[in-house]
């Protein structure tokens, strides 16, 4: 038996009247307060306890720290080799997107913004070599005559430096894009002002319209939403507009798409929410139906990063603001 103060033997003769205290000190100061510690006493002797634990928390911190640099680095080189041996999109390009030049992304906003500024040669480098995370950022004031829109020019005009749509037309950059925000300046000039997401030609898509009922009146004006596959319409909604919208003025209008979840928002307030899985990728485009006119000043285009841009920036230490 052994002492619960000290952990000594306790004597033979001692453990006739005391089995727990080794002597009468120990018994007043009492047992020890960790039963852990008297645990270590017992086996401390022992080479087999001691070679077993006495390294054990370091060789499993390097070999932790030495596996995860092993599957950084791994990860890294898997993704620059996919770069050159597969496709950017696993059901290849749209082909709307090969028909006409690319837009090239504007310094400078229709609206006085600044745009997004350079990026840093290290993080392009990066950029040119990891498979398909780059952000597209385009922005068109319509002054190029609609040269980067895809589709059929019936009802479409250019007027300084504003368009008027008619039929669909999609732009044609963001085709095989997913998740992104497109903001654009567009005012109702007759009816309504309609927009198409998640655009794969014209046929498939996504589209909302604002529609003016009562000008200037609070829910005078509503929002439409639906989707088209097959050249089928589909979950037709109308909601009212908790906004006074007047005709033929300007409003900033956001259009946030993030996987299933659509958003619009006008002049900074939400006005709509929305899900729906059936379309999972495609550009943004504008139209106007039969007995409808609207107005569109300029178009900014954003797309979000995904998942694996994050990945790769949290371990490269990438800086949150660095468009990547």
């Amino acid at each position: 038996m052994r002492c619960q103060r000290c952990g000594k033997e306790v004597s033979p003769l001692r453990q006739l009247t005391d089995r727990l205290f080794c002597s009468e000190r120990c018994k007043k100061k009492g047992p020890r307060a960790s039963a852990s510690i008297l645990r270590d006493m017992e086996f401390e002797e022992d080479p087999f306890w001691k070679g077993a634990n006495s390294q054990t928390p370091k060789q499993q911190s390097k070999t932790s720290n030495a596996t995860l640099a092993g599957l950084v680095v791994g990860l890294m080189v898997a993704m620059v080799a996919a770069r050159y041996y597969f496709p950017e999109s696993p059901s290849g390009p749209n082909p709307l997107a090969s028909n006409l030049p690319s837009a090239q992304p504007s310094l400078v906003k229709e609206n006085g913004s600044q745009a997004d500024a350079p990026v840093p040669q290290w993080i392009s480098w990066l950029q040119n070599r990891l498979p398909g995370e780059k952000p597209l950022r385009v922005h068109s004031n319509f002054e190029g005559q609609l040269k980067d829109w895809a589709g059929a020019a019936a009802g479409w005009s250019v007027q300084g430096g504003t368009a008027h749509p008619g039929r669909l037309r999609l732009w044609k950059p963001t085709l095989n894009t997913r998740n992104y925000t497109m903001e654009f300046s567009g005012s109702v000039q007759k009816k309504a002002l309609s927009w198409a997401f998640r655009a794969q030609d014209a046929r498939n898509y996504y589209a909302t319209k604002i529609v003016i009922v009562r000008p200037g009146e609070v829910s005078g004006s509503n929002i439409v939403r639906y989707g088209v596959l097959d050249s089928n319409q589909f979950g037709r909604t109308e909601l009212p507009i908790p906004v006074a919208l007047k005709a033929n003025h300007p409003y900033l209008i956001q259009v946030q798409v993030t996987g299933a979840q659509f958003a619009t928002l006008i002049d900074g307030n939400v006005v709509d929410r929305w899900t729906d899985r059936r379309i999972a990728s495609g550009g943004v485009g504008f139209f106007s139906d039969e007995g409808e006119a609207s107005a569109i000043d300029w178009a900014d285009f954003r797309e979000r990063k995904g998942w694996l841009t994050s990945l790769i920036s949290a371990n490269l230490f990438i800086p949150p603001g660095a468009s990547f």
